[in-house]
């Protein structure tokens, strides 16, 4: 077994000895696939995940800081590919296919949508069609420039406006 530091792995990836990098695979390996587990039980998820993870890091190889340990760097890339791993399996229903709270058997016209949209304000309007992109509270957020548990509210409050009436009669703009 070879008894380089990571930090010489890493410059000899960078100076063109690609196969360096199983060197880096291997000895990770078990420590990524024993945190994934613990969140994602399917066995070939977890694997589709560990590859993207360490490819995502060989892309970025060029630009890693040898002088950082490789681990908490390559934690943040499984963390991130497990988000979208979540994200890619998060069941979303297009906005424009239904966007009242209650089943409907029938599909939903484009005038309805906008009935209903126009029952929201501004804000609302724009936290629920990010919901229905499929965003995260946490990201709306971001994006909204507010805080989750305002954006819970927001979003809550939407919900409780069209779950209200779903006639699709607008009964004026509130708040």
């Amino acid at each position: 077994m070879r008894n380089l530091s990571d930090k010489e792995t890493i410059l000899r990836i960078k100076n063109g000895k690609i196969d360096d990098f199983t060197y880096i695979v291997k000895k990770y390996n078990k420590q990524i696939y024993n945190y994934i587990i613990k969140k994602i039980k399917n066995r070939d998820d977890i694997e589709d995940v560990i590859q993207t993870s360490f490819l995502q890091f060989y892309k970025a190889i060029a630009r890693f800081d040898e002088e950082k340990p490789v681990l908490p760097y390559l934690f943040q890339i499984v963390k991130n590919e497990m988000k979208m791993f979540w994200r890619s399996k998060k069941k979303t229903v297009p906005l424009d296919e239904r966007i009242a709270v209650d089943e409907q058997e029938e599909p939903v016209d484009q005038g309805f949508i906008e009935r209903q949209l126009s029952k929201l304000n501004h804000e609302q309007k724009k936290a629920i069609k990010l919901v229905s992109e499929g965003f995260s509270y946490r990201e709306i957020g971001k994006f909204l420039g507010r805080p989750i548990n305002t954006i819970r509210t927001i979003i809550r409050r939407a919900r409780e406006k069209l779950k209200n009436d779903p006639s699709g009669k607008s009964q004026g703009h509130s708040g």
